[in-house]
């Protein structure tokens, strides 16, 4: 099941949307003409996941039994906005240093435990909404991520746990300024400038994906190949992101856990080949299994 949070333009209310055959379908207003109820956003699924998933598999069901032509719900791509699939998380969390050809790139140390650091809310933005880079951003970088969204609360937990409380998963850029980032021995100002953290362009759960650790990742930076791999490349897997943020942290369902980039940012290049991102430039990045997230920075 592939979700996304959308709104009409010139409207301001945000809404649940399921991807059909590639177009997104007004859920909820296909569930108030067939009398049944859904999750109005993502947010609200992520809190009760059995129930909402549950009530949107009944909705379909319901209008496939009364041949409802699905059609008639899809939303016209020039009425479409998309808005970032989780609206208030508590945490973001990212891990560093976790694709193996990353490490090698950059000639660092391989860790023995997952390095985490946190990004914060505001820096969330959404598939095809334009980042702007404020006046001091000078060394801007792009980041190719699988993320996982937390569908449940969990607190210490063991690998099998940690796996059934992953509600599904996205495609994030963990956008940083390398000069911020590496001005103190925190990172959290190089990464956690406005709109640094687009993710998108849909939620998938994770019952939709065979092998979440065989997945083709890709970035284009102005539809040149810059960034190619794969999440067998990782590190630490994602069942063991989760249960280790687990040993020092509650997680509650909605949390986003970016779990690493492979080869091929600016950051890597010599130094006098390094061009950072700029006004125009345009950064798609695709997962397998999960669509291409798209940006275009200011």
């Amino acid at each position: 099941m592939k979700l996304v949070n959308y709104k009409k333009k010139y409207e301001s209310v945000n809404k649940l949307g399921l991807i059909v055959n590639s177009d997104v379908m007004d859920l909820l207003r296909l569930a108030e003409h067939l009398n049944t109820e859904v999750p109005r956003t993502i947010d609200e699924l992520v809190a009760n996941s059995q129930v909402g998933l549950k009530q949107i598999r009944q909705t379909m069901e319901k209008a496939d039994a009364l041949n409802v032509k699905k059609e008639d719900y899809y939303i016209a791509q020039a009425e479409l906005n998309y808005l970032p699939l989780i609206k208030k998380p508590e945490k973001i969390l990212c891990a560093g240093m976790n694709y193996v050809n990353h490490i090698i790139e950059r000639g660092g140390d391989v860790p023995l435990s997952p390095i985490f650091f946190n990004k914060l809310p505001n820096a969330l933005a959404a598939h095809e909404q334009e980042i702007v880079l404020q006046n001091n951003a000078k060394k801007v970088d792009y980041e190719a991520e699988l993320v996982i969204v937390i569908g449940k609360r969990i607190n210490n937990v063991g690998e099998k746990e940690a796996e059934e409380a992953i509600f599904g998963y996205t495609i994030g850029n963990d956008v940083s300024d390398r000069g911020f980032q590496f001005q103190s021995s925190q990172w959290l100002i190089g990464k956690s400038m406005d709109n640094f953290a687009p993710i998108g362009p849909a939620l998938v759960t994770k019952d939709s994906i065979d092998s979440v650790q065989n997945l083709s990742i890709q970035t284009k930076l102005n539809g040149k190949l810059v960034q190619d791999s794969s999440t067998k490349e990782m590190l630490f897997n994602v069942n063991k992101l989760v249960s280790c943020a687990s040993q020092y942290m509650t997680l509650m369902p909605g949390d986003l856990i970016f779990t690493g980039t492979p080869k091929g940012v600016i950051l890597e290049q010599p130094e006098e080949k390094q061009v950072w991102l700029k006004d125009k430039d345009r950064v798609d990045i695709s997962i397998e299994s999960l669509g291409t997230l798209s940006n275009v920075f200011i």
